[in-house]
């Protein structure tokens, strides 16, 4: 049943999914022919960890970190800058993604662009750039350190030349020149002693605070990259100053000793020459250290230098990226689809009107006897009932199919007063009534149709009627029942129109006098059929308590689930006997669902009651008369005298 109704809602709005389909698929052929072709190259990158990085360190970076770490620095400005002036056009970052492969160090590079040529250029050129730079990168953490070493080597280089010359070239010189040379000399050492304790206090004092402060039992916090690196820097910069100071000090206590033939006051040239060959020595030894320090440097910057390659070239690519005009298409209809479907769901949710008999069974708890299809010429035909116009129309089985239905409803009690009723204005009552009166009448039935709508009578229009008097001047005592009584076109139906209006209808159609009129109609005819107002006023509650049956009519998607049930609660409480729902105005599309079939070709379909569809002449001039007392005798139209008062 669930499919069923899935089914008949997508039938209503299948027009809203058609037109959603169309402009969906219209919007994405207009983006294929606007939109700018755009292609992607790829290109692969292996990014490995520093030969020094140990397994245990904290402060190492791992695989993931490290990834995501040159993913971001593709994207920095400098690098677009350096790769845009290699291209030779301007590089966004918004045309670069990356993306890690899954469990391996390697980095997929994708560069967009709407030349293929330009992007499978600029992906390599990204590549190399990023190389130069993690190299550029990586020196400047330990350029410090190798150009302090560089000036020391070289320093150091140029006094040991100077020795070297000093002591092939040196012959027999006054000794008084060479004791206040090395005077000299004492003095330069002093002062180059304080300077360098000096600096080894700084370097102590700098080394202290880099290293972290550890609280009892517990290990010190790891070190960043960037402190770990400042404090083998200054660890270097101590240990070579420290060297540098015990170098000047075993100097210096060389020229100050009291063995020392200078300050013993006995110098000799051998003595002057012996003392520069140990300070040749000790520079040699100084300059060892320097060059062991220096390549330690190089070392460790190359072991922590993060190695970039690339492995695989980006070539220009041959297909663009966007999707062709017939997946644009296909695209568009299925969101255009996916968008009405969802306003016609939410459309459908919301509205709470009767639309199938399933909805007026689980609603109200009550049968759907009759179903009227929607006929636009059925509500305008005037002077005559629709069904006796068109006896073998579909439409006229549909009303006989409802008078079979009521008489099923009324096997243990005969329905003699039949309310026809609506929750609202404009749903077809009056349709209903007048063509189920004469539907009636057709099958050899006395019916009197009566007009129980004191505020808006439409029966004496629906009939071609005057409306001149009725059951108002009944109710004032001007006029009797059977004087207000007239003929209608159709055999055996004779017709009560509503007569001038009265300001109090309500009152009127509940008090006694009400109950005694509709006795008497009772006793004339087999079937009174009572139009009476909607259910927006209290005359249908009021006419409903009197009446043997009252038969709702419901039109599909209008009827709202809430005035239907208020309207069931009004009648339950008057003590009111609903036999049923008409489903009036259904609309074709959905007449196979309620079980319309066409008879129009059907040779099999015969018409019930052919004689009186054909027109029964001497049935028909029996007159209104007949209908109430047999003897055919009427004066002007009105009902025999014979009737009983």
């Amino acid at each position: 049943m669930e499919l069923k109704l899935i089914g008949q809602m997508l039938r209503r709005w299948s027009w809203l999914l058609v037109i959603g389909g169309l402009i969906g698929g219209g919007i994405g052929y207009a983006i294929s022919l606007y939109q700018t072709l755009e292609y992607e190259a790829r290109t692969k990158v292996l990014v490995m960890e520093p030969l020094g990085n140990g397994v245990t360190n904290a402060t190492d970076l791992n695989d993931k970190e490290l990834a995501e770490t040159y993913m971001e620095l593709l994207v920095t400005q400098p690098i677009l800058e350096s790769v845009g002036q290699k291209a030779g056009r301007p590089v966004r970052a918004q045309q670069i993604s990356t993306m890690r492969v899954r469990d391996t160090g390697l980095l997929e590079v994708t560069v967009r662009d709407t030349d293929p040529q330009q992007a499978a250029l600029v992906a390599n050129v990204l590549v190399e750039v990023l190389i130069e730079y993690n190299e550029a990168l990586q020196l400047s953490r330990f350029a410090s350190s190798e150009q302090s070493l560089e000036l020391q080597v070289g320093e150091i280089e140029s006094e040991l030349s100077q020795l070297e010359s000093d002591i092939e070239q040196r012959s027999e010189q006054d000794i008084e020149t060479q004791r206040l040379a090395i005077e000299q000399q004492k003095l330069e050492l002093e002062q180059q002693i304080f300077a360098l304790q000096g600096e080894i206090a700084r370097l102590e004092q700098d080394v202290d605070d880099l290293t972290p402060d550890a609280l009892p039992n517990q290990l010190p916090p790891p070190l960043t990259l960037d402190q770990r690196n400042q404090l083998n820097e200054k660890r270097t910069q101590l240990a070579q100053k420290q060297f540098q100071l015990g170098l000047a000090e075993e100097t210096y206590f060389r020229l100050v000793l009291p063995e020392d033939p200078l300050t013993a006051g006995n110098p000799t040239v051998d003595s002057i020459q012996n003392l520069e060959e140990a300070n040749l020595e000790l520079y040699r030894q100084l300059y060892s250290s320097l060059q062991s320090n220096y390549e330690a440097v190089r070392l460790a910057r190359l072991q922590n230098t993060p190695n970039v390659v690339q492995v695989e070239r980006a070539v220009p690519p041959t297909q663009p990226i966007q999707a062709g005009p017939l997946r644009n298409i296909i695209l568009g209809a299925v969101i255009g689809l996916l968008l009405t479907g969802t306003i016609a769901f939410m459309l459908e949710y919301m509205d709470d009107t009767l639309k199938t008999p399933q909805d007026v069974t689980n609603v109200l708890g009550l049968p759907v006897v009759g179903y009227v299809v929607n006929e636009s010429s059925m509500d305008k035909q005037e002077g005559t009932p629709y069904v006796s116009a068109h006896p073998r129309s579909p439409m006229a089985e549909t009303f006989r199919t409802l008078r079979t239905n009521l008489e099923f409803a009324s096997v243990d009690k005969s329905l003699k007063t039949i309310l026809i009723t609506s929750p609202g204005a404009g749903e077809g009552k009056t349709t209903v009534a007048t063509n189920l009166a004469a539907v009636m009448a057709q099958a050899n039935k006395r019916v009197i149709l009566l007009e129980g709508d004191l505020r808006r009578p439409r029966v004496h229009k629906a009939l071609g009627m005057t409306n001149q008097v009725g059951l108002s001047d009944v109710f004032r005592g001007q006029m009797d029942i059977r004087d207000v009584a007239r003929y209608s076109k159709v055999k055996d139906l004779a017709v009560i129109t509503s007569g001038s209006l009265p300001p109090n209808p309500a009152e009127l159609l509940g008090s006694a006098r009400m109950v005694q009129i509709l006795a008497r109609l009772v006793e004339s005819a087999s079937v009174v059929i009572i139009d009476s107002p909607p259910f927006v006023v209290a005359d249908s509650t009021v006419l409903a308590a009197k009446v043997d049956g009252v038969l709702l009519v419901i039109q599909p998607g209008k009827t709202h689930a809430e005035a239907a049930r208020t309207m069931l609660a009004q009648l339950d409480r008057a003590g009111a006997h609903v036999v049923g729902v008409v489903l009036n105005r259904v609309s074709r599309k959905t007449s196979n669902y309620y079980g319309y079939y066409r008879y129009e070709n059907d040779p099999i379909y015969t018409v019930e009651n052919s004689a009186t569809e054909d027109g029964d002449s001497n049935g028909r001039r029996k007159g209104l008369a007949s209908m109430f007392n047999g003897n055919g005798k009427n004066v002007n139209g009105k009902i025999s005298e014979e009737i009983a008062s």
